[in-house]
C-alpha cells in the first residue's frame, strides 16, 4: 500500500499495523489498521494517511436473495478521528463501509506535520468498544 504526501506518494512495504481491543466480556473484537510502515520519513508537511477497521457493533443488513446475500446495509452508530500528539492537529477520517466484506475502508485527508517525529492516532469507536492504531511520520 501507499501513504501519500501532499507533493507526491510515499512508497510503503508491505506491512499494516494493528491494535486489537475486546468489548467487555463478548467475544467480539475491535480493530483499525493503518497501511504502511511505521517510521516513515517524509519531505513534506503534510501527509495522508489510509486504512481499514472492522464493522462498528450494530451494523444492520436486511434483505436478500439467494444470489445477492445483503441488499440495504447500514453501519451503526461509530467514529473515527485522528490526531497528531506532536502539534495538536487532528480531524476526521472519510470512511466508505463495504458492507458485503464487512469491512470499512479510510483516509484521513491531509494531516499537517510538525518537523521531526509526529505519532499520528487513528481511533475506530461505536457503542460497545474501540480500537486505535498510530504510525510515526518523519518530517525531515
Amino acid at each position: 500500500m501507499v501513504l501519500k504526501s501532499a507533493v507526491g506518494p510515499v512508497v510503503a512495504t508491505a506491512a499494516a499495523f494493528a491494535t486489537l481491543l475486546g468489548g467487555c466480556g463478548e467475544d467480539v473484537s475491535y480493530r483499525i489498521v493503518i497501511n504502511g510502515p511505521s517510521p516513515v520519513t517524509v519531505p513534506q508537511a503534510t501527509i495522508v494517511l489510509s486504512g481499514r477497521a472492522d464493522l462498528p457493533e450494530g451494523s444492520v443488513r436486511s434483505g436478500g436473495t439467494p444470489t445477492v446475500s445483503y441488499v440495504t446495509c447500514q453501519p451503526g452508530p461509530y467514529s473515527m478521528a485522528w490526531t497528531n500528539a506532536s502539534n495538536g492537529a487532528s480531524g476526521t477520517p472519510t470512511a466508505l463501509w463495504t458492507c458485503s466484506q464487512d469491512v470499512m475502508t479510510w483516509t484521513s485527508g491531509p494531516v499537517p506535520l510538525a518537523p521531526g517525529n509526529n505519532t499520528i492516532t487513528v481511533t475506530f469507536t461505536d457503542g460497545a468498544g474501540s480500537a486505535q492504531a498510530s504510525v510515526v511520520a518523519v518530517r525531515n
